[in-house]
């Protein structure tokens, strides 16, 4: 986002601080007619799949359609073919097909086992959650040094933010990876944690081989400077 704006060092600190205001308004205008219209909670906790989003919308609406609703930086295997653009369709049209075998197979496990499934949608928000940390922390590993100078500095408040973001997703990983009941069973058991730690080998793994060679981060320009 930051190569795109005008101006980055301070447009897009500002955006990021007011996602947080807006988020939450915003939010309220998505939970509260969902809590308005909620289908009696016996139905909910019995979910098909354990989906209980997508359930809610089936029964609301009336209709399943209202409930289903890194290759440029060649940091991925073959990213000149996920990165090339259609230039009739003006879309990257193998990067859509690609998504959209992805998302099937991840269909296909809930075939096959549910809990397994269910990992795999647990594990997005862990490793979103880690993608966001992984800066922060290695940002006050060295410091805050390459911060200290930046236009939007919140000077020493910002170890306190920093400590707090970090405090937050520890405990929120830890919380998504635990099981929705006891005792743990197999079958209860929340396995996001283990795919999450095997992503990130491979996605290690990936780095250390090939990624590491090609990636070179965004290009820095006279507002990135």
């Amino acid at each position: 986002m930051a190569e795109e704006v005008a101006n980055p060092t301070t447009k897009v600190p500002w955006a990021l601080s007011l996602c947080v205001p807006v988020g939450g308004i915003a939010g309220l205008f998505f939970i509260l007619p969902i809590c308005f219209t909620l289908p009696p909670m016996a139905d909910i906790v019995d979910a098909p799949y354990g989906q209980v989003l997508p359930y809610i919308f089936h029964m609301v609406m009336g209709t399943r359609g209202g409930g289903w609703a890194f290759a440029r930086d060649s940091a991925l295997p073959l990213s000149r073919v996920w990165a090339h653009v259609n230039t009739r369709l003006q879309v990257p049209l193998w990067a859509l097909v690609l998504t959209t075998v992805v998302q099937m197979l991840l269909g296909l496990i809930n075939l096959g086992n549910s809990t397994a499934f269910t990992a795999f949608i647990s594990m997005g928000v862990i490793a979103l959650a880690a993608s966001y940390a992984i800066p922060i922390v290695i940002s006050m590993l060295h410091g805050r040094r390459e911060v200290s100078n930046a236009r939007w500095n919140c000077g020493k408040v910002g170890w306190v933010i920093n400590v707090m973001a970090v405090s937050w997703i520890i405990f929120e990983v830890f919380l998504f990876s635990m099981p929705g009941s006891l005792p743990v069973t197999p079958v209860s058991m929340n396995y996001a944690s283990v795919v999450w730690a095997g992503f990130g080998v491979l996605a290690a793994i990936w780095y250390i081989v090939h990624a590491r060679k090609v990636y070179k981060g965004p290009p820095e320009s006279d507002g990135l400077k």
